[in-house]
């Protein structure tokens, strides 16, 4: 494959993960290095390669997460699943044409910990809510979880009573009892507002070595966690926000 080709597919590669897809249609299916698997797939309940996980099992661990972590139970009967995995040499090109220099050494780290790829799983309720997961294809790990149709909802502006500093308590709360993580471990780097100022998203470094951990979303009205990015999700979002130079907090 030649490298304009290359290029093209890892600039629609970094759409698809890093949370700007609900702005386009999904990744047509012929794109670099990316496989679908369709609900009528008959080896949906089956190993796919080597230590992959299953399609079943990966769906049941979505539902899963969306209950552990958005704390939203739904049915496998009444949602729709759109199953796609990421193999690992689509994310080397993506971090090798999109992560910043300073970060590519942290981003090659956490490549290590995803051998066998990413599964970007979409969960559609009834009601039409949409939930986007992605998931160690490996390990089953969820390393981005968000409802976004839910935050682009948000009604009103920033509350008069909150302040750039009013989250700290929310965050620590998410790392320590949903990740099992002394917050204490980590330094919160900045901050930035999307959608209106309605979204705020926030950066933590491991403060043992500096690598970008964690990216938490809050919904700035509503005062709540909405969704997360950690390891090599944390990475590819943090990079794509600062490429398309979104407000900053004090903007």
């Amino acid at each position: 494959m030649n490298k304009l080709a290359l290029l093209f597919a890892s600039a629609s590669l970094l759409i698809f993960i890093s949370g700007c897809s609900s702005f386009m249609d999904p990744v047509p299916k012929n794109v670099f290095m990316i496989k679908k698997y369709n609900e009528g797939n008959k080896n949906n309940a089956t190993s796919i390669t080597g230590g992959v996980l299953s399609v079943e099992t990966t769906k049941s661990l979505g539902l899963n997460a969306v209950e552990k972590y958005l704390g939203i139970r739904l049915l496998p009967d009444e949602v729709q699943f759109d199953v796609t995995v990421v193999d690992l040499n689509a994310l080397k090109e993506l971090v090798e044409h999109d992560i910043r220099q300073d970060e590519k050494q942290n981003a090659e780290e956490s490549l290590k910990e995803v051998p066998e790829g990413l599964f970007y799983l979409t969960i559609t309720s009834p009601n039409n809510e949409r939930y986007e997961l992605v998931l160690n294809a490996g390990t089953g790990d969820v390393l981005k979880i968000s409802n976004e149709p839910q935050m682009r909802e948000v009604s009103g502006g920033i509350p008069s009573d909150k302040t750039v500093n009013s989250h700290s308590e929310i965050t620590n709360k998410f790392l320590q009892e949903k990740e099992a993580l002394n917050p204490r471990d980590f330094q919160e780097d900045g901050g930035l507002f999307v959608e209106d100022k309605k979204i705020a998203y926030y950066c933590f470094r491991s403060i043992k070595d500096n690598s970008l951990k964690y990216v938490i979303e809050i919904d700035l009205a509503k005062n709540k966690i909405t969704g997360f990015n950690k390891d090599i999700m944390a990475l590819l979002t943090w990079n794509a926000k600062v490429s398309v130079k979104m407000p900053s907090m004090q903007e």
